[in-house]
């Protein structure tokens, strides 16, 4: 998927499993003001699988630092779409999270802070809110400042809200042609009667990597379709949780 598409869909995700003002999920209720707060960060954070490829947004997002991030990552997690699409790396970020919110600063939560911003950074200048990384990165800084100078106790959702947009990428690759390695390391090749079978062979890919294409390949306009109808719900969404914070 695109990386607005991906974006969008980490906020989708966050909506669907907490807001509590529209129909969702309910797996995890928070109060309106929590999940209008995790909304651009899951955003962002819906990027980060993509940061071991030199071409994605988030390799751009700081000169020359960024790119070499992007090909340590890409060489460490075997290529693009290899250990950074897994469900070992969904389980990596949970963890990495939850230690970097715990670091602080004197009374200032220095890892929420850096953990929003990086995330809300991301998001604005895929999303074309921000249409510059300054900007991004300023306006990221600004709201990670404040939730670094406010919030932590009732932060415990920063993680998960992370997770959320995290997994929202894997699911959003796993519907397209190309698939995803969900159990690496490990990988399960499939054999030759199932790359023989019509149905089969489009699903247990040659990899080893698994795909349900829904949407078929990347930029079709089955993806557009998805990308509008998940977009609509998180402006629902974002609008409801509003007026309920407000009442």
């Amino acid at each position: 998927m695109m990386g607005t598409s991906h974006a969008v869909g980490g906020a989708a995700a966050w909506l669907a499993l907490t807001a509590t003002a529209l129909p969702s999920l309910g797996v995890h209720p928070l109060p309106p003001e929590a999940v209008l707060l995790g909304l651009p960060v899951a955003a962002g954070a819906a990027l980060l699988p993509d940061a071991d490829h030199p071409s994605a947004t988030i390799a751009h997002s700081v000169p020359v630092a960024g790119r070499v991030a992007a090909g340590v990552l890409g060489a460490v997690s075997g290529g693009h779409r290899k250990g950074m699409h897994s469900l070992l790396a969904v389980v990596a970020v949970l963890l990495g999270t939850r230690a970097l919110a715990q670091v602080d600063a004197g009374s200032f939560h220095l890892g929420v802070a850096l953990v929003v911003t990086a995330c809300t950074a991301y998001g604005l200048k895929v999303l074309r809110i921000a249409r510059r990384w300054p900007a991004a990165w300023a306006s990221g800084a600004a709201f990670g400042i404040v939730l670094g100078v406010l919030a932590p106790e009732r932060m415990a959702w920063l993680p998960w809200c992370v997770g959320a947009g995290y997994l929202a990428h894997l699911v959003g690759d796993l519907l397209t042609t190309g698939g995803v390695p969900l159990l690496w390391p490990v990988r399960v090749r499939a054999p030759r009667w199932a790359r023989r079978a019509p149905v089969l062979r489009r699903i247990w890919l040659r990899s080893g990597a698994v795909a349900v294409p829904l949407v078929g390949d990347t930029g079709s306009w089955r993806e557009q379709a998805v990308f509008v109808a998940l977009g609509a719900y998180v402006v629902w969404g974002a609008c409801a949780e509003a007026v309920a914070a407000a009442a």
